[in-house]
């Protein structure tokens, strides 16, 4: 587990509010640990046979598949995921959420997770994954020769430590919830929020 402690439930609510739950495809989770993100994906109304988690390690594998016996959860490495979700028969993916531990992999093996999670996304699905700093847990250098697209899409400052929760997508495809978010605040605005 890369954390210091297991991501909050603010947390995990601001990471799953960056899929769109009405996608047609499954949600892959990266690195479920103790459970807290597949949690706040049920809560939110994600189906659960739309749910995988893939977990390397057999500790959190085993915890996650006893807490959540109706989500697929598969033990594995999120470097091939291609592989995994091939033979488990998941086809369309709508969006990723990770906990991984990114700043503390490789360089080479973040990019081979990174390269992998948008080989399997669908043309509007996104990589959510979040980081206790200010900066892109995904090097620029990845960002640009993936060509993807990096947004800071919510930062998450009751979680402990606080954490910013980033979106990565292909290039040109924004998501409409940080688009909207990211609105400058007018006159007109400032109206309709207090009225």
């Amino acid at each position: 587990m890369g954390a210091v402690v297991p991501s909050g439930k603010s947390l995990a609510a601001a990471m799953v509010a960056e899929i769109d739950r009405d996608g047609e495809g499954a949600v892959i989770e990266l690195g479920g640990g103790t459970g807290n993100i597949t949690a706040a994906l049920r809560t939110a109304g994600f189906a659960p046979g739309d749910i995988t988690v893939i977990e390397r390690d057999p500790s959190f594998y085993r915890v996650i598949a006893e807490r959540f016996p109706d989500v697929r959860v598969l033990q594995g490495d999120a470097a091939n995921l291609r592989s995994l979700l091939k033979a488990a028969g998941i086809g369309k993916v709508k969006g990723i959420v990770s906990s991984l531990p990114l700043l503390s992999i490789p360089d080479r093996i973040c990019l081979q997770i990174v390269s992998e999670a948008m080989a399997v996304l669908g043309e509007e699905g996104a990589l959510v994954q979040f980081t206790y700093g200010p900066a892109s847990p995904v090097s620029r250098r990845i960002v640009s020769r993936l060509g993807l697209k990096a947004q800071r899409a919510s930062w998450v400052m009751d979680n402990i430590p606080p954490a910013a929760v980033w979106r990565y997508s292909r290039q040109g495809i924004a998501s409409t919830k940080t688009e909207a978010r990211a609105e400058p605040l007018t006159a007109e605005r400032l109206q309709k929020r207090s009225a």
